[in-house]
């Protein structure tokens, strides 16, 4: 195709998606019905042709922000594949990736604007104009900017930055949420490496891993990105396999996958780290000047780490023999390119942040901060002032405080976009409470769940195959990136994109923003990029320029890394401390994140709940973990039904008897328990939420959900678990004794 061929089809793509043309995954190089520009608007009248066409777009920020090609058929999305040409998934994608489809044609999708027609929390609303319903909002916020709250999710990219000016020309005040264990990495990456960006892993070049309990090839921070570079390290090169050793209290689908699996007790991830260590200087293992580093993150001197935290005298409180422990030290020393990471239930500890501390520094030792097959550092976005990079969830204790001040009345108006604080909270935070008594509630949710129950406004959003976006995936590959999406079909019922909406609400209230809509606003940062004179996309003008993102699907700069790092602050060890005597509460309870439905926000979604736990395969429900030495002691087996009793509350589960897990851990999986949400979501299960104490991460204020006992009694029920194993019995080959969880309960 000519240059000016190009221009021709630029100049009539003011409101257009644009195909994909990039590798030629999807057809010859080039081929002429690739470059047909389609308007949404127009949808599905231009689309005669009878055949299919893709799209570049990227997945929301909650998936990882990933670049997907969509595959639209007369007007409908049909089917979702990653981009081949996106250098953070490199053409692979997820079960919550292909679930986007679904949640286009979701038969429980709000329709448009509703009012609250009844008492608040009753379901009860009517249908109202958009124009009404944004006049009310407005003279909410006129009337008390400064006692108004927006809670979203974590924000970046164009999004991020309409909802920044919003904030800011407003006045009124704005609040992230994120699960905590989350909220505690972010505040591990600042202080052992200093900087405010997640990192990657160039597993591609690693002979070794060990892992924390961090799930990363399926629910730590980009299990897309991870499961793609664990194929490279262990099946990538012709003479080199990767060992991987998996540390951490139950046996995941990501530990499942481990060389060895080494259970320790929870919170224990951090003593086993500085043990390693110990080892490791002890014995000469350390070159270069990696100690010095290592030790401003932690916090200690080497006399202390050697009096201290010696194999011999950490074995018994982590649960490993000094042997095991030594074991791990010569791996992760010998066996280089190494690489640490830590998190998940690492981190949902009241210790967390020093597990994460320990463990990340201890790849300062073998000299893998930035470097060859070892963990990469992320730079910030490239436009730091206009295109802002991920913000932070607020921490459990920040939660705590904003119910404290709605029920108070400080704050009066809550506006709520792509949050369920009602569901992902605890009860003991009193946000359901607060919420249920504030001045005025407005939700920007597609679904009424648990939140836009207790709305008295609500303003659907478009999904993320409906609406513009730029996005800063989180983590991204190791240099800077910017995925774009563009609306791959027409709006399917009557909602409006979040941005549009804060646009025309600032409208209303004489405080216009930069912008006069979401789409312009990706148009004008995208044209901050070209202002760059660098990365993949080299056009001149800017129609040309953001016709060739839009092919591409993002924009990125392969030389642009992240710095040398250097630790901040240093995090002291600690113990973990669990709700709960002992003599009433023996087991440790373990929550653990879906590999599907996440922590819940997934759960409306029929295709992900039926998507099968990989240990288990059980779906469509709540379950309870036992060791078979457990459940023989108790007297229960597969499908006996058994009340978990923590210092916080009860529910009765099914029990699940595998025998990979621990005697004295009974996990449970989060994502249901939903009291809205949808036909498929509502009424099923337990949120393991409702049963943790309010136990807060003792540097970060975070919620530590795997610091709470429990006990379980009997209750003389028995139901079917939906599994795809069937009801035949997990077991253990004795000719294959890979796994053995014989260790007594203390």
């Amino acid at each position: 195709m000519r240059r000016r061929e190009f221009l021709k089809l630029a100049a009539t793509s003011a409101t257009g998606a644009v195909l994909f043309t990039g590798c030629g995954s999807i057809g010859d190089a080039n081929p002429e019905h690739e470059f047909k520009i389609e308007s949404p608007v127009r949808n599905p009248n231009d689309l005669l042709y009878g055949r299919d066409n893709w799209y570049a777009t990227a997945t929301p920020l909650s998936i990882g922000g990933y670049g997907i090609i969509v595959r639209v058929f007369e007007g409908r999305a049909k089917k979702v594949e990653g981009n081949p040409d996106f250098p953070v998934n490199l053409g692979r994608s997820c079960a919550k990736a292909q679930a986007l489809v679904q949640e286009v044609y979701h038969p429980d999708r709000i329709g448009g604007p509703l009012r609250l027609a009844g008492q608040r929390g009753s379901g009860q609303f009517q249908v109202i104009e958009w124009e009404e319903a944004l006049g009310q909002v407005a003279d909410l916020i006129r009337q008390a900017p400064d006692s108004t709250l927006l809670i979203t999710e974590p924000l970046n990219g164009a999004l991020g930055a309409i909802v920044e000016q919003f904030v800011q020309t407003t006045g009124i005040q704005h609040a992230s949420l994120e699960p905590d264990e989350r909220v505690v990495l972010r505040e591990a990456m600042r202080r052992v490496f200093g900087v405010d960006t997640l990192p990657t892993l160039d597993l591609a070049n690693a002979r070794f891993l060990v892992s924390f309990s961090a799930d990363f090839l399926h629910t730590w921070i980009s299990p897309v990105q991870f499961a793609r570079a664990y194929g490279a390290f262990r099946q990538g090169r012709p003479d080199v396999r990767g060992t991987y050793y998996h540390v951490g209290p139950r046996l995941s689908g990501t530990a499942a996958n481990a060389d060895r699996w080494f259970p320790v007790r929870p919170g224990a991830e951090g003593l086993v780290a500085l043990s390693m260590a110990q080892v490791m200087l002890e014995e000469g293992l350390v070159e270069g000047d990696g100690a010095e580093p290592f030790f401003q993150a932690i916090g200690l001197t080497p006399e202390q780490l050697g009096a201290d935290f010696a194999p011999d005298r950490v074995a018994d409180a982590a649960g490993l023999t000094a042997e095991q422990i030594r074991e791990l030290a010569h791996a992760f020393a010998e066996q280089r390119p190494s690489v640490a990471i830590a998190g998940t239930s690492a981190a949902a500890t009241t210790n967390g942040l020093f597990n994460l501390a320990a463990v990340f520094g201890l790849n300062y030792l073998v000299g893998s901060v930035n470097s060859e097959g070892g963990l990469i550092l992320n730079p910030a976005s490239p436009l730091p002032d206009e295109l802002p990079a991920n913000r932070g969830g607020d921490p459990y204790s920040q939660w705590v405080n904003i119910a404290q001040q709605i029920a108070g009345g400080q704050i009066r108006t809550v506006l709520v976009h792509r949050a369920n604080p009602v569901y992902s909270l605890p009860p003991a935070s009193g946000i359901q409470d607060a919420l249920r008594g504030a001045g005025s509630v407005v939700s920007f949710s597609s679904f009424l769940d648990e939140t836009t129950m207790l709305a008295d406004l609500v303003l659907p959003d478009h999904t993320a195959l409906e609406q513009w976006g730029l996005v800063v995936p989180e983590p991204g590959p190791g240099f800077e990136i910017v995925a774009i999406q563009q609306p791959v079909v027409n709006p399917f019922v009557n909602t409006r994109a979040f941005g549009d909406v804060l646009i025309q609400i600032a409208s209303q209230l004489g405080q216009a923003l930069p912008w006069p809509s979401q789409e312009a606003a990706v148009r004008a940062l995208a044209d901050g990029l070209r202002g760059l004179g660098r990365g993949n996309v080299e056009a001149e003008q800017p129609s040309e320029y953001f016709v060739t993102m839009q092919t591409q699907g993002g924009w990125w700069d392969e030389e642009a890394r992240a710095e040398e790092a250097s630790p901040q602050a240093p995090t002291a060890p600690a113990n973990p401390e669990f709700a709960g005597d002992p003599g009433q509460f023996p087991f440790y309870l373990l929550p653990f994140p879906s590999d599907s439905l996440g922590y819940g926000e997934f759960s409306h979604l029929p295709w992900l709940q039926a998507l099968p736990e990989p240990v288990s395969t059980n779906v469509w429900g709540t379950w309870i973990e036992l060791n078979p030495r457990t459940a023989q002691d108790i007297g229960v087996e597969t499908g006996d039904v058994v009340r978990v009793v923590t210092p916080q509350g009860s529910a009765e589960l099914p029990v699940y008897v595998n025998p990979a897990a621990m005697p004295d851990v009974l996990s449970v999986p989060m994502g249901q328990g939903h009291k809205a949400y949808g036909r498929y979501a509502e009424g099923r299960g337990v949120n393991p939420l409702e049963l943790v104490a309010p136990q807060a991460e003792r540097e970060t204020g975070a919620l530590a959900w795997a610091a709470t006992r429990c006990r379980l009694e009997l209750t003389g029920r028995r139901m079917r678990i939906a599994r795809f194993e069937g009801q035949f019995p997990a077991f253990q080959l004795e000719e294959f004794p890979i796994i053995q969880v014989t260790r007594p309960r203390t």
